[in-house]
């Protein structure tokens, strides 16, 4: 699922370098964010630092001048994430615990097995929902485990090649919309897709104690790898700064021996330039430091062909982004069956969609629901909408 609302690196009118010089810590003037508290508290939210950047208004004291209704609102919006993340925390502990007792060891990737194991509180990441990347053949005993939890499928596209997840929600008592997000594969993109095998990532997972004995992540070789992907791989190298921080923090718990790992790991990854794009923004935005050797190596290496680079490319969407797992399917037979997944997603979706799964005679229907969403789709696709 999509954290970002953001639009090529222009969060709202308000400068990236102003943003980023308040997660360095710097008194940046009231000028230099626009001067406009609606923009700059929207932009805030889009690249998910109200919570980061909260922590630093406070380190900063009065040294800054910014209005005081600004701090306010950021401090209720700080507030309101570590409220919560007292909530997420209790049922990712439910969630990891029950998925133990039947036997299945997932991985938390992504947002959440960052925020527990390399922010100084769990809180100043946020995210929209939990990643966890399973065995394939787990699938259906996930699904029976959550139901049990009082998990429901939200409505999304289904199909084995479309979309490679599943995920899953529950509202709590008090009002809190829990989504879990459930991979079999790392990427919906074929050219990432098999990236990391399952096995491949739990060989070097480390637990995640805040979270239960239970509980593993990524180490952190791929927990960096996949942070520097991330942004590529599914939104079309759109610069976020929480992403950018992400890096960042990773970034620092390398040594020499560690950035040699890492450029080795790229490489036979084949995704060195998405790298080096990577580690460059946060050395830029964020001084992260990365070796000058390590970006030398990412781009000695990516000017060799690297299907992965092609997703540097800006302006990208759905039909460049389905033209591509069309062209890297390994067989006719699946890139067929990828376009069938698209063009004729299965009739349970499609009565939930037009909510109409609970009308006995609704499946009569079907023939007509599939034109009119192939009507609907093919006008978004020539609007550019989709």
């Amino acid at each position: 699922m999509s954290e970002a609302r953001a639009v090529a690196g222009r969060p709202a009118g308000v400068p990236l370098p102003a943003l980023a010089a308040l997660l360095r810590g710097e008194p940046v003037p009231w000028s230099e964010v626009g001067g406009d508290a609606d923009r700059l508290l929207g932009a805030l939210a889009d690249q998910g630092l109200i919570p980061l950047v909260h922590r630093q208004l406070k380190r900063l004291g009065r040294t800054i001048d910014w209005p005081e209704a600004v701090g306010r609102s950021i401090g209720e919006g700080a507030a309101a994430a570590a409220a919560a993340e007292l909530l997420a925390r209790r049922e990712l502990v439910r969630v990891v615990g029950a998925l133990a007792g039947a036997g299945i060891e997932p991985l938390l990737l992504k947002g959440t097995a960052l925020a527990y194991r390399y922010y100084a509180d769990p809180s100043l990441r946020p995210r929209a929902d939990t990643d966890w990347l399973i065995r394939d053949e787990e699938c259906d005993l996930v699904r029976a485990v959550m139901a049990e939890l009082g998990y429901a499928p939200a409505l999304l596209c289904d199909g084995e090649l479309v979309f490679r997840q599943f995920e899953l929600q529950r509202t709590d008592p008090w009002g809190f919309t829990h989504a879990m997000d459930f991979h079999w594969r790392i990427s919906t993109q074929v050219v990432f897709a098999d990236l990391f095998s399952y096995r491949e990532l739990r060989q070097r997972a480390e637990p995640i104690a805040a979270l239960g004995p239970e509980a593993r992540g990524c180490g952190v070789l791929d927990a960096l790898l996949l942070a520097l992907i991330h942004p590529v791989m599914h939104h079309r190298a759109e610069l976020r700064l929480i992403w950018t921080y992400d890096v960042h923090l990773l970034a620092q718990q390398l040594d020499a021996a560690g950035w040699s790992e890492l450029v080795e790991l790229a490489c036979r990854k084949r995704v060195g330039r998405v790298a080096a794009w990577g580690l460059e923004a946060a050395r830029r935005y964020l001084g992260t430091p990365v070796p000058p050797s390590v970006l030398e190596q990412l781009r000695e290496v990516s000017s060799r062909q690297e299907p992965s680079a092609h997703y540097l490319t800006p302006g990208g969407g759905w039909v460049t982004e389905t033209v591509a797992n069309v062209r890297h399917l390994g067989s006719w037979r699946d890139r067929l069956r990828l376009l069938r997944e698209i063009a004729f997603p299965s009739a349970a979706y499609l009565l939930r969609a037009y909510r109409l799964d609970h009308f006995p005679m609704a499946r009569l229907l079907l023939p007509a629901l599939y034109v009119h969403r192939g009507v609907r789709g093919a006008a978004r696709v020539l609007r550019g909408h989709k």
